[in-house]
């Protein structure tokens, strides 16, 4: 195998797949760096490009990155969902690398088969799904499930094309916006499909560019755990609750680390997450999986599972535990028994903020200067700002959006509770002002 050719005495080659310079700095500091040579295989604009993109181009792009190194890889990770989760599952198979197999990442994002796995292991605890082709024109005559309920394609992330069903013409709006944009990730996932063992797959044909109708399981509490699996064992590591804003409280608009939960609640999820992912079979790999957790009744409901680290949970356990819990992954990816977070970091609470425009659609007028930024980050120590549009740019241009807003600035802070925290964003927020003008007026 590669690994029996690798100098035991270098620096730990780590791949990380569709990184950009922000994150690259970040794992950079994690202290056990200095044992790693750490490089960027594609950037983020590569995997998350405006418009189509084509699979098998990204991996042999990323597969071409690898072999010119001098030496082979000790570990492959990524951060983001599809295409990222599939090509590093692909890669790391080519290099005999420690990962889920790429039959068990597939079978945990395809939404409608995570599903049915779902309910082999907890046929209790999963919400009625139904496959449709969003081309055949009999779902209007006789709509999937009753209303209401969310339709979101087979494959997506950042509840891109996720709707909320609650009459006929709003799936008449739903399944047009899907005919138009499902291919997007429908074809790529399709194509990566064919790079894997078909035996041990569905043998349904519900492909990339079918969506899924799913009774509504929302409930008050949304949390998120960060864990991993490692020969049969789930370990959870960092448990963070999510909250929501927007027309359906369905937009994520804050993340906050650690979540206060009751221990009962995280081992009952732990537990829920351990059925599920023992039935995919998904082994040796890092995950994330959202519940909604209702506090009055103890409902507890996974939402879905993905197979990857959060990158956007990645600041907060920096703030928190001293360094990013990319720290864990690429640990459990060398063959380590990873650490559990230290919190050691300078703050025992931290928070990410989604600054979000609401608007139909628009074209962004003016943005924070780097200036004010700049003042309030020399008030605030843990602050970190990420801009995410630009002067003159359409909203309706920005890529893998949710179905009700456009996010605009990601906000990061720590302090020593919520309300320290949510006083030092609203500080921000007085001072970073984003002025958004509506399509029809700038006919």
């Amino acid at each position: 195998m590669a690994s029996a050719t690798r100098n035991q005495t270098a620096k730990k080659l780590v791949c990380i797949v569709g990184s950009d310079a922000f994150h690259q700095e970040m794992i950079g500091r994690i202290p056990e760096a200095k044992d790693w040579q750490l490089e960027q295989v594609l950037h983020r604009t590569d995997v998350q490009p405006n418009g189509t993109f084509d699979f098998d181009t990204l991996l042999n792009e990323a597969r071409a990155i690898i072999s010119g190194f001098d030496r082979p890889p000790d570990a492959i990770i990524g951060h983001l969902d599809f295409p990222v989760s599939a090509l590093v599952s692909l890669l790391c198979r080519d290099h005999g690398l420690i990962a889920a197999s790429p039959e068990a990442v597939a079978r945990c994002e395809h939404k409608y088969w995570m599903r049915q796995y779902q309910q082999d292991a907890l046929p209790d605890h999963t919400p009625r799904v139904v496959a449709i082709n969003p081309f055949d024109p009999d779902i209007m005559r006789k709509p999937p499930l009753p209303f209401p309920f969310w339709l979101k394609p087979v494959k997506g992330h950042s509840s891109m094309l996720g709707y909320r069903v609650r009459e006929a013409s709003e799936l008449t709006q739903a399944l047009s916006a899907c005919r138009r944009a499902i291919h997007r990730y429908g074809e790529p996932f399709n194509a990566f499909l064919k790079h894997l063992d078909p035996a041990e797959l569905p043998t349904d044909k519900i492909d990339g560019n079918y969506a899924v109708a799913e009774e509504l399981i929302s409930e008050d509490q949304l949390f998120t755990l960060e864990g991993y699996r490692h020969k049969g064992e789930t370990t959870i590591y960092g448990a963070i609750e999510s909250r929501r804003s927007g027309r359906h409280m369905s937009s994520l608009s804050s993340y906050y680390y650690p979540a206060e939960l009751p221990g009962e609640v995280v081992e009952a999820a732990q537990q829920q997450v351990t059925k599920v992912l023992t039935q995919v079979g998904f082994d040796n790999g890092p995950f994330n999986v959202e519940f909604f957790h209702d506090p009055e009744t103890g409902a507890l409901n996974l939402l879905e599972i993905n197979t990857r680290l959060s990158k956007s949970h990645a600041p907060l356990f920096e703030i928190v535990d001293g360094c990013s819990h990319h720290k864990q992954i690429i640990e459990l990816a060398l063959g380590q028994t990873p650490d559990r977070p230290k919190r050691k970091g300078t703050s025992p609470m931290a928070a990410k903020f989604m600054v979000r425009s609401h608007e139909a659609n628009g074209v962004v007028h003016t943005v924070p200067c780097q200036e004010e930024i700049d003042k309030l980050c020399a008030l605030m120590p843990n602050l970190k700002v990420q801009l995410l549009v630009n002067e003159g740019q359409n909203l309706s241009e920005l890529v893998d959006q949710d179905s009700y807003s456009f996010e605009l600035m990601d906000v990061f802070l720590g302090g020593e509770s919520a309300e320290f925290i949510e006083d030092a964003y609203r500080r921000c927020r007085d001072t970073l002002v984003f002025l958004i003008k509506p399509m029809d007026d700038t006919d």
